[in-house]
């Protein structure tokens, strides 16, 4: 089959080709479940071989959407912005048909008797008074099959494609509407209403072709007897419900427009050399599309090295060779700055010819060294999760702080038969913190099962998610230990937790490192120079969560001379402003900021950490609950500008993981997440996060990890640049030319 025939949507013409597809489900270990699998996926087709290269990792692009419930109120739904246009759903029931048809109901083939009885309105949770939702509770998630990309004459995409329940059960949508979004690049996605077809008996397989004006389309799809069926609309970008549709006999002219009749997509499946997926179509994209995708999804890697000459005077010394850094430039176009470790004889035969006199002024010298490209341990630190590294100078030392939660075997609540701990580990370099060089014998434990807080309480489990950070010039400490359970729960159910820690009792803390008579700070390596744990509190003193109790995960922004803490509870991430002058207390109600809305990051949305760059703040945070499937996700907000970050508006959510399991340098890591900004001895930034420790379906609990951020040309973090990409071996040797003045 020629490859014109393949195409749907816009034929042949010029630009690259474009597949976009979903694959066979087959499991968690190969980052490929049905959460994954049933998304959006894209492929290229090589300029230079003619084969299709997966873009992302051969990970999905663009997900569907998180469904609010019918009784969730718009006031509510703020930090919703991917199902920001979505009409709530009443929650079908066993039996049930389609919940979105309450705006026709009685049409085609279901009746308004049928919807009430197979429905059910539900009732909103508990955070709906705090302008809230709550996953699993009041979003409903989705997943997606059968995806199809309409190109618009203006370079917009439409996106059609089937919802599903999450997981690729049908959720009643199809009975008479499909799922569609509109995209401007393939990058960013704007999610619409289903679109639903009055009068249909099944919406399967939802396809269009554009007419001849180049304005309006005409759709296409199966029914539930697998008729072929057609309407046509005004405009794809608005196309709501639509009337008029019309079942097409084989013999139909109209039935020839189809853009993707099965034999076509299944000869596609067979030709394309991609195992595993389910063909949607193909479409040409423009040169520029085609750049977009590759420097967002596709690989990175170092193409040169520049080291810029250094001229010196003989009473300089050798300081500004010492100092000079390579350039890494990069397929993308961007660049990155690297120390160099120079030839030390080399430097020491320099000195002293600068010192004999031996250089005159316009003579050179040349100095050979390699770019520095430390090697950190994998794993860094095992059964140490949510890692913290702070680099800080104390009284003229610098010093590397890594504080993580104690994971050992998985059991981060109650670990090693009650002996819960903050361990600390203190060097002069990152690589003096990692289980290689000693550090877990180095280990001092700031905080010990028995301690109290600032109000007497019994701190016995947990110790989550430690944070180091300067708030107001103080060294702190933020995190949540948790204390035994009571009796009951606050439903009056049972505690099979009581009289043991019970994380439902955790709630966020900070300590702070103690200062000396002459306001010096004391030793961040002695536990009794920490002050007691404090609990943060709402202004007026009561819970940050009201709901649940248990708070986590909690971390600092600071902007245009504001601050502000960003934690999780209720299965999202909230931020509240604070005066650094009493960190204890928040100045503002806590808004919520992201839910998670993705089969990706489904049900939960914590660990948030905040770093600035370019002007924009990027605040990491993870999702899919924890273990192998744990994902890394990514929102920002203009920074240095004013901007309110405790308005959910002001922050911009990336539709897909900014990173995911994966391998990496040759070897799987999966559930990847709970990630902290930093940067090492160079300046350059790192990301100490964890991973699962998993062998053989056994679940071990999770390991620090610690890599190096590329900044993009597009200016964003790539956070899996493995070892040869960041620097191609051939090129780490450099030559330095030193110009005598």
């Amino acid at each position: 089959m020629g490859e014109d025939a393949l195409y749907g949507g816009r034929e042949s013409g010029d630009g690259v080709a474009l597949m976009c597809y979903t694959r066979h489900p087959t499991d968690r270990q190969e980052a490929n479940n049905e959460d994954v699998a049933l998304s959006m996926h894209l492929a290229l087709r090589s300029r230079a071989t003619g084969r299709w290269e997966p873009l992302n990792g051969d990970y999905g692009i663009f997900f569907a959407a998180a469904v609010p419930t019918k009784a969730v109120p718009d006031s509510a739904r703020g930090a919703c912005t991917a199902g920001a246009a979505l009409p709530g759903e009443a929650v079908p029931q066993e039996g049930g048909h389609n919940p979105g048809l309450d705006a026709h109901q009685g049409e085609g083939s279901n009746t308004a008797a049928d919807a009430d009885d197979n429905v059910d309105d539900g009732q909103a949770s508990q955070a709906a008074r705090e302008l809230a939702v709550v996953p699993g509770q009041d979003l409903i998630l989705k997943s997606l099959i059968d995806p199809f990309l309409l190109p618009l004459s203006d370079g917009t995409f439409v996106i059609l494609a089937t919802r599903t329940a999450r997981g690729g059960q049908s959720d009643g949508s199809q009975t008479d509407s499909f799922l569609t979004a509109l995209s401007p690049d393939l990058l960013t996605y704007r999610r619409l209403p289903q679109v639903h077809i009055l009068g249909a008996h099944g919406v399967h397989r939802p396809r269009a072709r554009l007419l001849d004006d180049g304005q309006g389309c005409r759709l296409y799809w199966d029914d539930d007897r697998g008729r072929l069926c057609t309407a046509t609309v005004d405009d794809p970008t608005q196309m709501g419900m639509v009337a008029d549709m019309k079942v097409l006999e084989d013999d139909d002219s109209l039935a020839q427009g189809d853009p993707l009749p099965l034999d076509r997509r299944r000869a596609l499946e067979e030709d394309c050399g991609m195992k595993g997926i389910l063909a949607g179509n193909v479409v040409r994209v423009s040169a520029d599309c085609e750049r977009g995708l590759l420097e967002r999804f596709g690989r990175i890697y170092n193409t040169g090295v520049q080291v810029d000459p250094v001229r010196i005077s003989r009473g300089d010394g050798l300081e500004p060779v010492r100092q000079t850094q390579a350039r890494l430039l990069y397929s993308d176009g961007s660049t990155a700055l690297r120390g160099v470790d120079w030839d030390q004889s080399q430097l020491d035969s320099l000195t002293s010819d600068l010192a004999q006199g031996r250089l005159n002024p316009g003579e050179t010298r040349l100095i050979g060294g390699r770019v520095r490209q430390t090697a950190y341990p994998v794993p860094f630190a095992r059964q140490r999760a949510d890692p913290s590294i702070f680099r800080w100078s104390w009284r003229g030392q610098r010093l590397f702080m890594f504080i993580a939660t104690e994971d050992a075997d998985g059991n981060c609540v109650d670990p090693l038969n009650g002996h819960t701990h903050m361990p600390l580990r203190v060097a002069d370099t990152i690589e003096g913190l990692s289980d290689q060089a000693g550090g877990h014998e180095k280990e001092v434990d700031l905080l010990r099962r028995g301690d109290r807080n600032s109000e007497g309480r019994v701190m016995t489990g947990c110790f989550w998610a430690p944070e180091i950070h300067l708030i107001g010039g103080r060294l702190s400490i933020l995190f949540m230990p948790c204390f035994d359970g009571p009796q009951t729960n606050p439903d009056g159910t049972a505690n099979d937790r009581a009289g043991k820690p019970d994380m439902w009792t955790g709630c966020c803390h900070i300590m702070q490192l103690r200062r000396d008579d002459q306001g010096r700070d004391l030793d961040p390596r002695r536990p009794e120079n920490w002050d007691s744990p404090r609990p943060i509190l709402r202004a007026d003193g009561t819970p940050l969560n009201p709901i649940q109790r248990i708070s986590l995960d909690m971390t600092v922004l600071h902007d245009t001379g504001r601050w502000y803490y960003a934690w999780q509870q209720l299965g999202s991430v909230w931020i509240a402003a604070f005066d650094p002058a009493r960190p204890d207390r928040l100045t503002s109600t806590p808004r919520q900021i992201i839910v998670p809305e993705f089969a990706w990051d489904n049900m939960i949305a914590e660990g948030p950490n905040a770093v600035v760059h370019d002007g924009r703040i990027f605040l990491i945070y993870s999702g899919s609950l924890v273990g192998i499937d744990y994902t890394t996700g990514l929102v920002t907000a203009p920074a240095g500008v004013g901007a309110d970050l405790c308005d959910p508006g002001v922050w911009k959510k990336l539709d897909y993981p900014l990173q995911k399991s994966g391998k990496y340098n040759g070897h799987w890591q999966l559930g990847t997440g709970h990630g902290m900004w930093s940067q090492d001895e160079d300046d350059t930034m790192i990301y100490v996060f964890h991973n699962a420790e998993h062998d053989q379906d056994r679940y071990l609990g999770r390991d620090s990890q610690v890599r190096r951020v590329h900044w993009s040309a597009e200016g964003m973090p790539v956070l899996d640049m493995q070892t040869d990409e960041e620097l191609d071996p051939t090129r780490a040797t450099v030559t330095l030319e030193v110009r005598v003045l």
